[in-house]
């Protein structure tokens, strides 16, 4: 697909929605996989999804991925085995990766899931296989009591990052007011819940956002405590 296509399609928006909503799709190719799609850019494989590994399943007859557009993830529950470097990841762990960054083939001893985010992008945000997030220092927001932000990785001088966001219980972010962005959020709520102050509405843990430039959201507030993993871009244009 040519750029002067790319320009004309983006993904669909969503706020928070239940994931398990979308029809898992299983592959063509690989026995024991599927996936859950979010939103897509049509005709291309650049989507947000959810892919579900069974118990035992080996993506061999895909062979090693390479890409020409970024992938950021986030392991939901699970493990899967990288069968060229031996070496498991777990649950809890993200990823970076650039166009061009080969990954795979994988095997999922005990199945495994995880949310993904596709895209297109010229920047320079740093790359990771998968790390645990705890490895990221939790940095206190200056404006909202109890909350905090692990960024994996950022565009230099911008609010263009991926990262873990961290609510204590009982954070309201009231005094950041309504957000409004001029790149792109996608994001996956790990655990707890957060409640929108203006739609009076609660999201929970599973459920997933899509949100384009220029769209409201916010102010939150969580009751119990909340952690969202949040990948923004500046989508190619």
């Amino acid at each position: 697909m040519g750029n002067s296509e790319i320009e004309v399609v983006i993904k669909p928006e969503h706020e928070f929605v239940d994931y398990k909503t979308f029809e898992a799709v299983p592959s063509k190719t690989v026995e024991g996989s599927s996936q859950r799609i979010i939103a897509q850019i049509p005709g291309t494989e650049v989507a947000t999804r959810i892919l579900e590994l069974g118990v035992g399943t080996d993506t061999s007859p895909d062979g090693v991925q390479i890409h020409d557009f970024w992938e950021e993830l986030y392991i939901i529950e699970g493990s899967l085995i990288d069968l060229r470097l031996n070496e498991e990841f777990t649950a809890g762990m993200v990823a970076c990766r650039p166009p061009g960054m080969e990954h795979g083939p994988w095997q999922s001893p005990n199945g495994c899931t995880i949310f993904e985010v596709r895209y297109y992008a010229d920047q320079e945000k740093q790359e990771h296989e998968f790390v645990d997030f705890k490895t990221f220092e939790a940095v206190p927001s200056k404006t909202v009591e109890g909350s905090s932000q692990r960024i994996i990785a950022q565009i230099p001088g911008t609010e263009v990052a991926t990262r873990i966001l961290e609510l204590g219980a009982g954070t309201d972010t009231s005094p950041d007011g309504v957000q409004i962005h001029d790149f792109w959020e996608e994001l996956y709520i790990i655990e707890g819940s957060l409640i929108d102050l203006r739609l009076n509405e609660e999201f929970t843990a599973g459920m997933v956002a899509c949100r384009p430039p220029g769209m409201e959201h916010g102010p939150w507030q969580s009751p119990n405590g909340c952690k969202i993993f949040e990948v923004r871009y500046y989508a190619n244009k």
